[in-house]
């Protein structure tokens, strides 16, 4: 075991183990019991809210960093690109050899060939002038 996995699981079991102690006084303590209920009693609405807070920042934060915002959440330049009509639109451009992943050149408009393995390969970009 590494040092570091040694470390969490030291981390966990103090945790753990002050957690355990703290419920056990509030189980036995009068005086912590009644603290306790007039403190929740005042402060509940805003517990409730920063609780619910940081759980949607949390979610969001999970999803911006899994990379299913841009999936979720689109602008209209987005939006409008992902509405084309026709085979085209599935496609992803090439530029990159999918047998070799070495660079394409273009040969010709409209057609491209892998440096590496001298494969050819159509493009779908759109035709541009010289």
């Amino acid at each position: 075991m590494s040092k570091n996995t040694i470390l969490v699981v030291a981390q966990l079991v103090l945790n753990v183990s002050l957690g355990v102690w703290l419920y056990n006084e509030y189980l036995h303590n009068r005086y912590l019991q009644e603290y306790m209920a007039g403190v929740w009693s005042a402060i509940w609405p805003e517990t409730a809210l920063a609780v619910g807070i940081a759980l949607g920042v949390a979610g969001t934060l999970t999803l911006y960093l899994r990379g299913h915002l841009n999936m979720i959440i689109k602008t209209p330049t987005e939006a409008a690109g992902t509405q084309a009509i026709g085979a085209s639109a599935s496609l992803a451009t090439i530029d990159m050899c999918p047998f070799c992943d070495a660079p394409l050149k273009t040969i010709s408009e409209g057609r491209l060939q892998c440096r590496s393995c001298r494969r050819y390969f159509k493009s779908s970009l759109p035709k541009i002038a010289a």
